[in-house]
């Protein structure tokens, strides 16, 4: 993350009247308005039936749905002063504006050291050359000295249309890497613009720029409360990207290098956006990773200079685009993972389990040795603090999250199926006052579904253990993947203590408890620096009680316990939270209603498994009637919705 007085002190300064008239303006909201379902599939409590968005198993929106909770209607809801995006439109008189040099510069430096290492969806060097000619008398006009071909955004055969609006998104996504004052209004800005500028003419063909833009917008879009936006601009990327060849290697021989390269990145740009997305919002992936396209080289890009056709990393220097090479690799196991586990084509067994996390494991044993984030040896080499020393830190970091996450929704269907197994077990206690064991366990079905969920769960731990660690360095990704892993290993935990009050002695409850408290310090320290950010740490809180309620009814058959909770001991503002046990008590009077909720958590379609997909929903909010709370797959966030599945089971 960028922090800069200076950057700051020019924001303040050097912003034109029009700048400083959108700095009160949050965000602009489609005609639609924003969803309560982010674009990293998390929601809010304002998600009602009538939404009828599918968010599939692999979403965190399906994860917390598996939660138990109070069946009380919320008729009202905290809504946000939106203003609207025809009044923000009329505010953008030029499109094609660009804001003070210094700060245009450092939010373009910002985007390339926090953005472009991760996802390089464009050749750095030529765009960088074509943004400076912006500022001189030639302007945007500036002509290659070498025929390169079409390189797309940077390039001569870019439309200043298409230019501009990457480069619009690219100071969106400076705006939520940085510390800039109201950093919000100015991303929506830019954002705003963006929007302008990609009512391009794709729909007849589109070219490789247009690929580019929609690509860096689809990047951005994942940060926004608009999911099903950011699905359609990466869909029509990939759409584009197709028919223009971006997936075969033919006529490879007659186009220079760069264009080649460039091709390569922007085609694996859309298959790894296209499988993040998918996977956030648990839909099927349209696109399926072969290898028929060349892997882009691990060469940076001051290397890779136009006029050249063999281009070779100098020796002693190590690429900031390995990690985009080990990234696609990461990419087609979850393509596989999606594929195997989420939407199997046939019936999935517990051999695509090990196979798959036999995968994963070559993956971590076959890295190139720079981005070895468990190797001492590595971490001491690089431990000068030189610029590209932090830059591979940052990126080993990121790639260690991605690994984790991985086999955490690897896990995650049998850990859902372990819960929902360990509700029905002691609904049958409760309900028949006998002490009987849940006999599921007792099989080897049962014992290695029990294995699995404890994995899931040992990963969920150890994940906002390492996120914590590495934001205290301020060596982390994205803020909105972070608030993604968070939710997920959230809900997770809330999952697993409702396990283990119903009876479960497979998880450690001291590494539960330690893992809650990561988790609540993360959203806090993601909160304070992103408004969007704030409600899902309250979200969450509220879920757990919800889900503490459910289950001390279920156990007492009276109404929900005030026995004192686990939460952190630390307020949504990071302060001592000296009134935890009033807040608790609080929340259990705002539930009165004595229900037997539990009874409609177990109907037949808690027999999810690895056959079954992803279930539909009509909804999410407490606010919800008739819950039909599912324990299976994938992530979701923040809120409860009634959905059905057909029951399947597991076979060996």
């Amino acid at each position: 993350m960028a922090s800069s007085d200076q950057l700051r002190q020019d924001a303040e300064n050097a912003k034109s009247p029009i700048d400083r008239s959108l700095q009160s303006t949050v965000h602009a909201t489609t005609a639609g308005g924003p969803s309560p379902v982010s674009s990293i599939g998390a929601t809010t409590l304002t998600l009602n039936r009538q939404q009828d968005e599918f968010f599939g198993q692999s979403s965190i929106h399906f994860l917390l749905q598996e939660v138990p909770h109070s069946n009380r209607h919320r008729s009202s809801h905290r809504g946000l002063d939106r203003t609207s995006a025809s009044t923000a439109t009329t505010l953008l008189t030029e499109e094609f504006a660009l804001p003070p040099r210094q700060v245009a510069d450092k939010l373009l430096d910002i985007y390339f050291d926090s953005a472009h290492i991760f996802y390089p969806f464009t050749h750095s060097t030529s765009f960088r050359r074509r943004y400076e000619s912006l500022w001189t008398l030639t302007g945007y006009t500036l002509p290659s000295e070498v025929e390169v071909g079409d390189i797309g955004v940077g390039g001569d055969k870019c439309s200043e249309t298409s230019f501009f609006c990457a480069l619009n998104t690219m100071f969106a996504l400076a705006c939520e890497f940085s510390d800039l004052p109201q950093k919000e209004s100015a991303s929506a800005m830019f954002s705003s613009r963006m929007r302008s500028l990609l009512q391009m003419d794709v729909l007849d063909k589109g070219d490789l720029s247009h690929v580019q833009a929609l690509l860096l917008a689809g990047h951005f879009g994942l940060s926004s409360e608009h999911p099903i936006r950011c699905y359609n601009v990466i869909g029509l990327a990939c759409r584009i990207a197709v028919g223009l060849g971006l997936n075969t290697e033919r006529h490879a021989d007659q186009r220079s290098a760069l264009e080649n390269e460039v091709r390569r990145r922007v085609w694996y740009g859309c298959l790894q956006m296209e499988m993040q997305v998918c996977m956030t919002l648990g839909r099927p992936p349209i696109l399926q990773i072969t290898d028929d396209v060349l892997l882009p080289a691990a060469v940076d890009d001051e290397f890779i200079r136009p006029g050249i056709e063999t281009y070779v990393q100098p020796e002693g220097i190590i690429s900031q685009n390995l990690f985009m090479v080990e990234n696609i690799r990461l990419a087609k196991i979850l393509n596989k993972i999606l594929a195997s586990i989420y939407w199997p084509s046939l019936s999935s067994d517990f051999s695509a389990l090990v196979r798959l996390d036999g995968l994963l494991d070559n993956f971590k044993n076959s890295l190139v040795d720079a981005l070895r984030w468990w190797d001492i040896e590595t971490t001491q080499e690089q431990g000068t603090p030189t610029p590209r020393n932090q830059l591979l830190q940052r990126q080993r970091n990121v790639l260690q999250a991605r690994f984790l996450h991985l086999r955490i929704l690897l896990y995650r269907p049998s850990f859902s199926a372990f819960c929902a197994a360990e509700r029905r077990s002691l609904q049958r206690r409760t309900g028949s006052g006998s002490d009987e064991t849940n006999f599921e366990a007792n099989t080897l079905h049962g014992a290695f579904q029990a294995q699995c969920a404890t994995t899931c769960v040992q990963v969920a731990c150890e994940l906002p253990a390492f996120l914590l660690a590495a934001s205290e360095g301020q060596a982390t990704g994205a803020w909105w993947f972070s608030l993604f892993y968070s939710m997920t290993c959230g809900g997770i935990i809330i999952l697993a203590e409702c396990a283990q009050a119903g009876g479960s002695k497979h998880f450690n409850q001291q590494q539960l408890n330690t893992t809650w408290e990561n988790t609540t310090v993360l959203l806090q320290r993601i909160g304070r620096e992103n408004v969007r950010a704030r409600g899902y740490l309250e979200h969450l809180l509220v879920l757990k009680e919800q889900a503490r309620s459910a289950y001390f009814s279920l156990r007492n058959s009276v109404a929900p316990s005030r026995a004192p909770s686990r939460r952190p001991s630390v307020s949504l503002e990071g302060r001592a939270d000296e009134n935890v046990d009033d807040i608790q008590a609080q929340t259990a009077d705002d539930h009165p209603e004595h229900i037997d909720f539990m009874t409609s958590l177990f109907q037949d379609n808690w027999d999810w498994s690895l056959d079954g997909g992803m279930p539909t929903y009509c909804g999410i909010g407490f606010g919800d009637e008739g819950l039909n709370i599912l324990l299976t797959g994938p992530y979701i966030m923040p809120g409860l919705a009634a959905y059905t599945t057909a029951p399947t089971t597991w076979s060996l």
